[in-house]
This record gives structure tokens, sequence and C-alpha cells, in this order.
């Protein structure tokens, strides 16, 4: 069944981050958050058919999203995990058929990034790391079914800017770029944090993923390209 629900998704922990100054003490923080999240894309078969691959939030079936840093002002750590599921029902063939597909995300990334620059409100971090996708698709109707299942590990890149708002709030923008085992996946995501008290801190963003990724599972290949918006809050404990 359907559920109108938010998505539990994995926390932006490089938006996270609180505001510390350079050759401070470490830093640790754990996060989560909840959002919107929209697919639209479509996944190719080598023999020419072609199946959408479209989801919001009324096809959201479960998820959650965990995420974890560590920074002394100079260097940051970064680790998350989240898996979400979606479930979408359509009528097919003239309106005399119906079909289900499900789709599961599960992911994983850890990044070291370092503080390069700093000057006045303006920070710039560049940072790099290891990313892994797994993707459980399947389709059935009453005349077909189909089932996908395939990972991947990429590395990624990426920089971060931050502009210090005053000493609780913050701009947080970063850009990145991932490719390896996939064909390239690109980020960009913005948003606000507010540091609130010395061991909370809460943030807002906006991202937007284009991702390709080809594979095979038994004898199906496939490529799979899709857009994928998110719109979320986090919160996350900081000591």
């Amino acid at each position: 069944m359907k559920k109108n629900a938010l998505v539990a998704i994995t926390t932006a922990a490089i938006l996270l981050a609180p505001n510390v100054n350079a050759n401070a003490e470490w830093q640790f923080g754990i996060g989560t958050g909840i959002g919107i999240t929209n697919y639209d894309g479509d996944l190719t078969f080598e023999d020419g058919n072609k199946l959408d691959v479209e989801y919001d939030q009324n096809d959201f079936e479960g998820g959650f999203g965990l995420a974890g840093f560590a920074t002394d002002g100079t260097w940051v750590i970064n680790l998350s995990a989240s898996m979400v599921e979606y479930e979408s029902k359509d009528t097919i063939q003239a309106e005399t058929e119906r079909s289900k597909n499900n789709f599961e995300q599960t992911g994983a990334e850890l990044t070291l990034g370092y503080v390069a620059y700093r000057e006045g409100a303006i920070t710039l971090t560049p940072y790099a790391g290891i990313q892994y996708t797994d993707h459980e698709w399947s389709f059935k109707s009453s005349s077909e079914k189909v089932d996908i299942d395939d990972s991947w590990v990429d590395g990624v890149i990426g920089l971060k800017l931050d502009y210090k708002i005053n000493e609780e709030w913050a701009w947080n923008n970063y850009i990145n770029y991932a490719a390896g085992d996939s064909e390239g996946c690109l980020g960009i995501q913005t948003g606000v944090s507010w540091q609130w008290t010395e061991s909370w801190i809460a943030g807002a963003y906006v991202s937007f993923e284009s991702d390709e990724f080809d594979g095979e599972d038994g004898n199906a290949e496939f490529d799979y390209d899709t857009d994928v918006t998110k719109l979320g809050l986090t919160i996350a404990y900081i000591w």
C-alpha cells in the first residue's frame, strides 16, 4: 500500500559541520533528516526496451538515513549511509493490464576534506572519497517479470563552499562528481545551517543529482539514467 509520507534520507553530513576555527580541537557529530525526493528517468535494456523510473513521495514505502562527521577545522571526515524503497502501480497496454514495480536504493559514502581557503566569512573545502550504490529494481505484470540487481563503487571528488552569515547561521554549498563503476554522477546542493546551541545544529537544503549507471544482471544489460531532486531538513548532535 502506498503511503503519503516524508522520506527518511541520509543526512548531508557536509551540510552539518559546525563553524570551527582552524587548529581547533576535534569535534564530532551524528545526525539524520527527513525530506522529499523525486526521481525522473528511465531504464533502457540492450534490446531497446525502455521502462520509466519515476517516483515521488506518493510512491514511498520506507527508508532511513544516518550520517556522521569529525573535524578539527582543517580536516573534515564525513561518513553517511542510507536506504530508500519506492513502489509504483500503473495500468498499461490500453488500460487492460496492471503492473507493479519496486525500486530500492542503498548507498554509503566516505570522504575526507581539507580546508584549503579561509578568509573572512568564506571557507573552501575540497574533498575526495569513495561512494557505494546498490539498486534493486523489479517489474511485474500478468505478461512479464523483470528483476534487476546491481551495485557500483565510485571515486568521488567535490568542493564545498561555506559562507558564515553570523555566529549561528551559515550558507552551505557543494558540487561533486563520482565515477568509476558508474558512467558518472553529478551532484549539486545548497542550503543553510543553524547552530542554535553548542551541541545541536540543524539544516535545510535542496539538491539535484544526475545519475548514469550501466550494469548487467544475468543476461540482462541495462542503462539507468535519472535525475534526482531532493528537498530536506537535517539535525545533528555535536560534541
